[in-house]
């Protein structure tokens, strides 16, 4: 019995020893950080998939534990982005005069004739004539002098008696429109002498006419065009035509305007005063317009005439991606041959070697310059001013500033001076500190154009993940506020860059038309700019990711942009 006990415990430690034994060269094959995190009792790295992205652990290499993978990491087909310089058009029509003009007109004409009846002869008499414009021909008579007069006038129209009697002396007979016909005829008869078989029945008449009032109608409409652009068409939000009538109201009929035969008027308009018309931009076209201007009755002066287009707000869209923690490194010094150093246009209070001073708030007052604008202007060179004149001021749609984010004298008390404690009418919370306090004093500003844009400088609300998009850091005058927890006094020369085995790329490929591509990108607010003919443009991006998050914008520079598609692509240098 004894023999059996000390078998089974012998046989229980060597079951130990390999099992110690196992553990022990598993932990020797693990990836580094994997084997630290098991010791140290630390949350495992993350595996499997991130942001599409299959990690496997089996990938890792030597140094730095390298991810040996490449992959797509976004693409995105923006198709059409528009260039919108400015956002209202104006397209004036030249002046219009439009009128009717009504003259009593001969439409036909005979000097005489002569009829009678008699027992043995009958003479009648037929008058052929035709009315050119029925529709505007009115109050047709005829009339004509009698000279010699026996029995009773019969006078047909198309075989429709018009008159009948006996007379001395013709009035005016009129004529009724519904028995015209495009040929007509009048017949002058005189009635029957009966038993009375020795007389005779005449008419002799002389000067006969027809005559009736005729409308021109050639001045009574008028039409001109106007051109929009095809960038005009696609991002019209509101449409208004301005005009000007010179006009009696009581002498004048309903004006009709139509846009490309869409009626967009038809009353009378208020006279000797502008008028303003809204209408749909549905009406409006790319290219050629059609504006006609109409009336039945008096006379018009138009003038002043303007179509003022009104453009919606151009959003350009981001394009996020992320990049996991596991492809970046903060183990590299300033002294590592992989760091990058400072890079150009971060607002950390250093000027990279080679940085242009429009691109690098830093490297701007290093050179001694005056004024710097957080947005960049439509001239890029007035980004950083040496000299600066209080007529440039508007040229910085974020105010010019000083070193100190104060704005510059010559530019005080307007729009986008953050400290003179007012807000200037019709000024964005987005550009303008006081703006932003002024709708809300729990607001949260960034007194430096964010990461992803202008729209970050003024927040109802943030989070700690929203605190590195502003490089100075949000305040807001909110006592009880959420306050970013920084970093920023932390003595260390840790940069987290891109491992150095691995590059992401940016890929785009245009429409190929033989225009010149040209536009601004920011990647994590980092610029650069796309200038070419070709279809397919690259750039090496590392240097502007981030671990996380990242966002893409890109701005056209000159005319619109047709991108087929773009990638972001990490590979393995």
């Amino acid at each position: 019995m004894r023999i059996k006990k000390a078998q089974s415990a012998a046989s229980a430690a060597v079951l130990v020893l390999l099992l110690g034994a196992f553990i022990l060269i598993y932990l020797l094959f693990l990836p580094p950080d994997y084997r630290d995190a098991l010791l140290e009792d630390r949350p495992l790295p993350e595996t499997g998939t991130y942001n599409s992205l299959n990690y496997n652990s089996g990938a890792y290499q030597q140094g730095l534990g390298n991810l040996a993978y490449n992959k797509t990491i976004l693409t995105q087909i923006p198709g059409r982005i528009d260039y919108l310089k400015t956002t209202e058009f104006d397209h004036p029509i030249p002046a219009i005069n439009l009128y009717t003009a009504t003259n009593a007109v001969v439409i036909k004409q005979e000097p005489s004739l002569f009829v009678k009846s008699s027992a043995f002869d009958q003479q009648f008499r037929d008058i052929f004539f035709t009315v050119p414009d029925q529709e505007h021909t009115n109050n047709i008579m005829l009339s004509g002098q009698i000279v010699r007069a026996q029995g009773r006038l019969i006078i047909k129209l198309n075989d429709n008696i018009i008159f009948e009697g006996y007379v001395t002396q013709l009035q005016p007979i009129p004529i009724d429109k519904g028995f015209l016909k495009p040929e007509n005829r009048i017949t002058f008869e005189v009635s029957s002498v009966g038993w009375q078989f020795w007389s005779t029945n005449e008419y002799q008449l002389q000067n006969v006419q027809i005559v009736g009032d005729y409308t021109d109608i050639s001045q009574q409409a008028s039409r001109n065009t106007f051109t929009v652009s095809d960038t005009e068409k696609f991002n019209v939000d509101t449409v208004q035509l301005e005009y000007y009538p010179d006009c009696s109201e009581s002498k004048v009929g309903r004006l009709e305007i139509y846009v490309n035969n869409q009626n967009i008027f038809n009353s009378i308009p208020a006279c000797t005063q502008m008028n303003v018309i809204d209408f749909s931009s549905e009406f409006l076209s790319a290219g050629n317009n059609n504006i006609d201007f109409k009336t039945e009755r008096g006379y018009y002066s138009v003038y002043q005439i303007n179509v003022h287009t009104r453009l919606k707000k151009q959003t350009l869209p981001t394009y996020y991606f992320e990049l996991p923690e596991q492809l970046f490194t903060t183990t590299l010094q300033k002294d590592d041959k992989y760091y990058y150093g400072p890079l150009c246009g971060e607002v950390d209070g250093i000027c990279p070697d080679n940085c242009d001073e429009d691109l690098d708030k830093d490297c701007c007052f290093a050179s001694g310059a005056k004024a710097w604008c957080d947005v960049v202007p439509d001239d890029e060179g007035d980004r950083c001013k040496s000299i600066i004149q209080s007529s440039q001021c508007n040229k910085c749609q974020s105010g010019y500033e000083n070193e100190f984010g104060k704005a510059v004298q010559e530019c005080r008390e307007q729009c986008g001076d953050d400290f003179d404690g007012t807000c200037p009418v019709g000024c964005s919370k987005y550009v303008d500190r006081d703006c932003c306090f002024v709708e809300n004093k729990q607001n949260y500003w960034c007194s430096d154009v964010p990461k992803y844009g202008l729209e970050g400088t003024c927040k109802q609300s943030i989070t700690q993940s929203q605190c590195s998009v502003c490089p100075t850091g949000y305040e807001t005058k909110s006592p009880t506020g959420f306050v970013c927890v920084t970093e920023l006094n932390k003595k260390t020369t840790a940069v987290p860059v891109l491992r150095p085995d691995y590059k992401v790329i940016l890929k785009f490929r245009f429409f190929d038309d033989d225009q010149k591509k040209a536009a601004k990108v920011f990647v994590n607010g980092h610029r650069f700019e796309i200038d070419t003919y070709q279809d397919e443009y690259s750039r090496d991006i590392s240097i502007f990711v981030v671990d996380k998050n990242n966002g893409i914008k890109i701005e056209p520079i000159t005319s619109p942009l047709e991108i087929i598609k773009f990638d972001v692509e990490l590979e393995q240098r």
